[in-house]
This record gives structure tokens, C-alpha cells and sequence, in this order.
């Protein structure tokens, strides 16, 4: 019989940094065949205590009114955080066989297959070919250099050279980024009403005044619709590789920043 495993999210860091640490957890607990529930609750997206933001935005494999063999908290599995490694990795073709793992996982515990995540309207590009780009914001300043956005505008110049994309769709939580894409792209841009600031400090520290709970639900439906666009330009942080896991396919994208060390 299969023991229950329980991995508890305690660590108060960004919606995808927690996220992919339980990831990690749960494919610990999936290889070495146990089954696994996460608890995650975080004062930066929750106003209420009690709340999983696991049960809100994903779904679990097991309910939590089990009886567990085995608890980590923050993840302290053998595999660690695993998901920071990708810094390290330089050719797509690497990121691709490092994501894979956790791309098949998602899809065997159905961990996707949530209310939230079904609610997305999957048609909002109505079968146009669009370019997918993640500009890296708010939190860049803490985390070492990052393209700027004359940097990203030469990387989609290039992508729209060689491809006929119909439209361009950008994610960022950095107004001065996004008003600048605007002003470039006009009506090819395409992009949701998700919160953006301006400034350096990250929208999801308590500093930023921000609906918590909505900004957690606005960063995963980008990604969702970030993930379903024909070609990805992406930037190594934990929003692209959540994306790039949920529909990770060769030669569908490319990481502007793949040779930048982050801090």
C-alpha cells in the first residue's frame, strides 16, 4: 500500500517559487511511489489563514483529512528545490530535457484540472498565431541584471522576421515595460487586465499595495496563456518555467536571458 506523504508550504515567497518547491515535493513523493498532498498557505496571497492556495488554483492528488506517514516542511526533500538548477542550463535543448519530468507529472496527477485553471478561456487568441513574451519585472532589481526593453523589442524584431505571427502576447507586471511594448506594437499587441506598478520593488512583497488575491490569480492565468502561444521568448524565472511545463514542446521557445547569471 501506498504511504501519504504531506508537503507543507510555509515560505512566503513569490506565487511560482512556492508553487514549483511543492512541485519538487510532489515528484519526490511520485518517484519513490507515495501519494502526496501539499499545504500551502502564504500571508502574500491569502488574507485568510486557513485557505490552501493548492486547493484554490490546482488541484491535490489526496485530501488532507488523511493520515500522513510523512510530512516536509518547505519542501525538505531529498530533490531540495531542484527548479534553480535551470539557471545553469544554456541550450533549449537542455531546458527541455530538464523541464520534461515535471511536464509529465503535471499531466499524470492531473495536477492542472482545476476549477480555476478550467475557467480560463483556453480561446483567447482565437486560433491566430501569436508570439508569446515574458518581460521579467518588478522583482528583477533583487535578482541581478535583466534585458531591458529594447533588448525584448530586438528579440521579437528578429522572431517576427523569420515567422508570420499575427499578434504578440506580453506578460509583465512592470507598467513602464508594458506601456512601452504598447507604444512599439500597437494593435499587434494582445495582453490580459492583470495588475501592473511601477517602481522596483516586486508586486507580490507586502510593500506593493496590491489586491493579494487577485494578483495570484492574475499571475496564473498569464502563464496559462502564455504557455499556449505558438512561440515563447521567456526569461529564466519561476513564472516561464511554470509555463513552459504545462505545454512543453521542442522548438517552441527560446530564453532571451540564457547566459545571464541571476543573484
Amino acid at each position: 500500500m501506498k504511504e501519504n506523504h504531506k508537503i507543507i508550504i510555509r515560505r512566503n515567497c513569490g506565487f511560482f517559487s512556492d508553487f514549483l518547491t511543492s512541485l519538487a515535493g510532489i515528484m519526490y513523493c511520485n518517484d519513490n511511489n507515495h501519494n502526496v498532498h501539499v499545504d500551502w498557505k502564504s500571508d502574500l496571497y491569502l488574507t485568510e489563514s486557513d485557505n490552501n492556495l493548492f486547493d484554490l488554483f490546482f488541484k491535490n492528488q489526496i485530501k488532507s483529512d488523511l493520515e500522513f506517514n510523512q510530512e516536509y516542511i518547505n519542501n525538505l526533500t531529498p530533490y531540495g528545490y531542484y527548479y534553480p538548477e535551470i539557471v545553469e542550463k544554456n541550450t533549449e535543448k537542455d531546458i527541455y530535457d530538464f523541464l520534461l519530468p515535471s511536464n509529465k507529472l503535471i499531466k499524470e496527477l492531473d495536477i492542472l484540472n482545476s476549477d480555476f485553471i478550467n475557467n480560463i478561456k483556453k480561446d483567447t487568441f482565437n486560433n491566430k498565431k501569436v508570439l508569446g513574451v515574458h518581460k521579467r519585472g518588478t522583482d528583477h532589481i533583487t535578482h541581478g541584471q535583466n534585458r531591458t526593453n529594447g533588448e525584448v523589442m530586438e528579440f521579437i524584431n528578429n522572431e517576427y522576421k523569420n515567422n508570420n505571427y499575427d499578434n504578440v502576447f506580453l506578460i509583465t507586471d512592470d507598467l513602464t515595460s508594458f506601456d512601452f511594448f504598447k507604444q512599439q506594437l500597437g494593435d499587434t499587441l494582445i495582453h490580459t487586465p492583470s495588475t501592473k506598478v511601477r517602481g522596483n520593488i516586486g508586486i507580490h512583497l507586502p510593500e506593493s499595495e496590491v489586491d493579494r488575491y487577485k494578483i495570484a490569480g492574475e499571475v496564473v492565468t498569464d502563464a496559462i496563456l502564455l504557455s499556449l502561444t505558438d512561440f515563447k521568448l521567456l526569461t529564466k524565472s519561476n513564472v516561464s518555467t511554470f509555463s513552459n511545463i504545462c505545454n512543453l514542446k521542442q522548438d517552441t521557445f527560446t530564453y532571451m536571458d540564457k547566459f545571464i547569471k541571476y543573484i
